[in-house]
C-alpha cells in the first residue's frame, strides 16, 4: 500500500513538474530575448507570456494542493522533501512571474511619461529606473533556494530555475548600478565633455579603427555635439604619456599604440585604449576631456532603428538601419583609386562622424522612446559595438563591472576566450572578411580541458577585381583583395598556450595569415586549462569581437569517462558574451 501511495505521489510530482517546465522555458526565453522590450507591442507580448506562464503555475499549485498521495507522503521523511520541493518551486515561480510583470508595468509607465525629447534625457526618470531595477533584482535574488535532496527532473528543474533567477538578479542589479552612475555621466552634477571615437569596421583592430571623431557635451541630460572631424586633425609627433603594460608592449608596441590613432585599440583592453585616446587628444589639442564614448557602424545602425533615417551632405539618399553598413563601409569607397591619400580618403571617412552628429540632431527634434533607446544601446554594448570610459574611478568601476568597458576577462579570467581578426594592411577589406570559430574540447579524467580553437577566415572579395583604395594592393600586398589578418587568440589566464604573452589580463597567442580574394584559411591554437571543472561544471566564456557581422561559433565536448548532462555540441553567434557550460560527473 505504501509503495502504491509513493508511486501515485511521484506521478503527481512529475505532472506538476512538467507544468512548471513550461514556465521555466517561458521565463528563460524572456530573459534571453531583450528585443521583446524594445517596443510597446513587444512589452505587451512579454506580459501576455507571463500571464500564460502564471496560469500553468496555478495549475501545478492546484495539482499539488489537491493530491491525496502528496498529502500522505508529507509524513515520510525522504518523500516529504520532494513535496516541499515542488510546492516551493511553484510558489517561487509565481513570485518570479509577479516580479517580472510588476517591472514591465512600472517601466512601461516610465517610458510613457518620460520621452527623450529636445535631445534631453529626463534625469528624474533615470533615478526612478535605478530604484525599480534594484528592487526587482533584490527580490529575484531571494528566489534562489537549495536543490539539495530533490530527485531527478525536480532537482534539475529547481537548479535551472535558480540559474534563471540568479542571472536575472545579476542583470537587474548591474542595470541599477549603471543607471545610478548615469546621472553624473549625463551631466547631472555639472557639464561633461567626451571624446566620441567613431570606429570603422572596414578596417578592424580589436574594435573598428578610429578614423573620425567628435567632441560631445552633456549638460543636465542634454547632449550636443561641439565638433566632428577626421582623426588626422589630431596629429601626434611623439608618443602620448600613457604607460604601456609589458604584454601590450611586447605584442603591439611595434605599431605605436600611443602615437598612431590607427593602432590605439589593437589591444583587447578598451579601458587602456580609452585612457590612451584621452592622453593622445590632450597632447594634440591641450584639452582634457572627461571620458570616451567609442561606437562603430553597428552601433550607429542600432540608433537609426530608434530615431529613424537621417540625411548627410555628400551621401545620396537616406541612411537607414538597414543600409548604413553598406553605405559607410563599402559604397563610400567606390571610385577611390588605389594609393589615394587625403583629402580624398578623409572626405569619405569623416562621413561616419557626420552620421553620428545627424543622429544627435534627429534626437533633438523628435520624441524618442527611452526604453527602446536604452535597449538598443545595451545590445550594442553587449556586442562590443559601444564602449564607455570615465576618468572618474568610481564611475569607471561601474562601467567595467557592468560590461560597458574594460578588459575582456573581467570577472572570469580563468575561463575566458577572446578572438580578434585584425587587418594588417592599409585596405578597407574587413567588410568582406568573415571569420568563424570552432572549439574542440577534450576533458580528461583529472578535469583538465584541452581546447583546440580553430579560427577560419573567409575572404569574400571576388577574384580579379581592379585595384582600388578599398581592395588594394598597397605597400603590404600584391593583388587587389589580398588580406593579411592578425589572428589573435586570448585564452584563459593561467592556461598553457603556445607562444603566449600575458595581455589584457589573459594569455595572448598571435598568428598572421594571408588570405587572397576568394580564399579560406585556418589558424588553430591549443589551450590547456588545468582543473577546468568547478563544482561539477565546465564553462567556457567567449567575449565577442565587435565586427560588422557577429562571428559564428561552435563548441564540441569530448569527455570520456564523464557523464555530461547537456548536448555535447553547442553553437551560436558571438553577438554578445556567450557562455558554453556543461554539468559533468563521473
Amino acid at each position: 500500500m505504501f509503495v502504491l501511495s509513493a508511486f501515485a505521489a511521484w506521478r503527481d510530482v512529475r505532472a506538476a513538474q512538467n507544468e512548471l517546465s513550461g514556465v521555466r522555458r517561458t521565463l528563460s526565453a524572456i530573459v534571453k530575448d531583450p528585443a521583446l522590450l524594445k517596443t510597446k507591442d513587444g512589452r505587451a507580448e512579454a506580459v501576455r507570456r507571463l500571464d500564460d506562464a502564471d496560469a500553468e503555475v496555478a495549475a501545478a499549485r492546484r495539482r499539488v494542493s489537491r493530491s491525496l498521495p502528496l498529502s500522505v507522503i508529507r509524513y515520510v521523511p525522504v518523500l516529504r522533501r520532494q513535496r516541499q520541493g515542488i510546492v516551493g518551486f511553484a510558489e517561487d515561480a509565481h513570485t518570479g512571474i509577479g516580479i517580472g510583470r510588476d517591472l514591465f508595468t512600472r517601466v512601461e509607465r516610465l517610458a510613457e511619461e518620460n520621452q527623450v525629447s529636445g535631445g534631453r534625457v529626463p534625469l528624474g526618470a533615470v533615478a526612478e529606473l535605478q530604484h525599480e531595477l534594484r528592487r526587482a533584482g533584490t527580490r529575484s535574488s531571494r528566489l534562489v533556494r537549495s536543490a539539495g535532496g530533490l530527485w531527478g527532473a525536480l532537482g534539475r528543474g529547481r537548479r535551472d530555475f535558480n540559474r534563471i533567477a540568479s542571472e536575472s538578479s545579476s542583470r537587474l542589479l548591474h542595470g541599477s548600478e549603471a543607471a545610478g552612475a548615469m546621472r553624473g555621466v549625463l551631466g547631472g552634477d555639472g557639464d561633461r565633455r567626451y571624446l566620441v571615437a567613431v570606429q570603422n569596421n572596414a578596417e578592424m583592430r580589436d574594435q573598428g579603427m578610429p578614423l573620425s571623431y567628435a567632441v560631445a557635451r552633456l549638460s543636465g541630460g542634454h547632449l550636443t555635439v561641439e565638433h566632428t572631424g577626421h582623426i588626422s586633425e589630431l596629429l601626434l609627433h611623439a608618443p602620448a604619456p600613457t604607460p604601456i603594460p609589458p604584454g601590450t608592449e611586447t605584442v603591439f608596441g611595434s605599431i605605436l599604440p600611443t602615437t598612431l590613432w590607427q593602432s590605439v585599440n589593437a589591444t583587447a583592453d578598451s579601458a587602456w585604449s580609452s585612457r590612451a585616446m584621452l592622453d593622445m587628444y590632450a597632447q594634440a589639442t591641450g584639452e582634457h576631456l572627461d571620458g570616451v564614448v567609442a561606437l562603430d557602424v553597428p552601433a550607429i545602425s542600432a540608433l537609426l532603428r530608434v530615431v529613424g533615417p537621417v540625411t548627410v551632405p555628400g551621401i545620396e539618399g537616406q541612411i537607414t538601419a538597414d543600409n548604413a553598413a553598406q553605405i559607410l563601409l563599402n559604397q563610400l569607397y567606390n571610385g577611390i583609386p588605389a594609393g589615394a591619400a587625403p583629402p580624398a580618403t578623409q572626405d569619405k571617412e569623416e562621413r561616419q562622424a557626420e552620421v553620428a552628429r545627424a543622429l544627435v540632431d534627429r534626437m533633438a527634434a523628435a520624441r524618442v522612446d527611452p526604453l527602446s533607446l536604452g535597449l538598443e544601446l545595451a545590445a550594442s554594448a553587449a556586442g562590443g559595438h559601444l564602449r564607455f570610459y570615465s576618468v572618474l574611478p568610481g564611475e569607471e568601476g561601474v562601467v567595467e563591472r557592468t560590461g560597458l568597458g574594460g578588459p575582456p576577462g573581467d570577472g572570469a579570467p580563468r575561463s575566458t576566450f577572446h578572438v580578434a581578426v585584425e587587418n594588417r594592411t592599409a585596405t578597407k577589406l574587413d567588410y568582406f572578411i568573415h571569420p568563424r570559430i570552432s572549439q574542440q574540447i577534450r576533458l580528461n579524467g583529472r578535469g583538465d580541458a584541452v581546447v583546440r580553437t580553430t579560427v577560419t577566415v573567409k575572404n569574400d572579395v571576388p577574384p580579379g577585381q581592379p585595384p582600388s583604395y578599398q581592395l588594394g594592393p598597397d605597400q603590404f600586398t600584391q593583388h587587389p583583395g589580398d588580406y593579411i589578418g592578425w589572428v589573435l587568440l586570448w585564452g584563459p589566464a593561467g592556461a598553457d598556450q603556445p607562444n603566449a604573452t600575458r595581455e589584457s589580463g589573459l594569455a595572448l597567442t598571435p598568428n598572421v595569415v594571408a588570405v587572397s580574394a576568394g580564399q579560406v584559411k585556418e589558424v588553430t591554437v591549443e589551450t590547456v586549462i588545468l582543473g577546468a571543472v568547478h563544482d561539477g561544471v565546465l564553462s567556457l566564456r567567449l567575449v565577442p569581437q565587435p565586427r560588422q557581422e557577429a562571428m559564428p561559433v561552435e563548441a564540441r565536448l569530448s569527455a570520456p569517462g564523464w557523464h555530461v548532462r547537456e548536448a555535447t555540441r553547442m553553437a551560436g553567434f558571438l553577438d554578445r558574451l556567450t557562455v558554453f557550460s556543461w554539468h559533468v560527473s563521473h
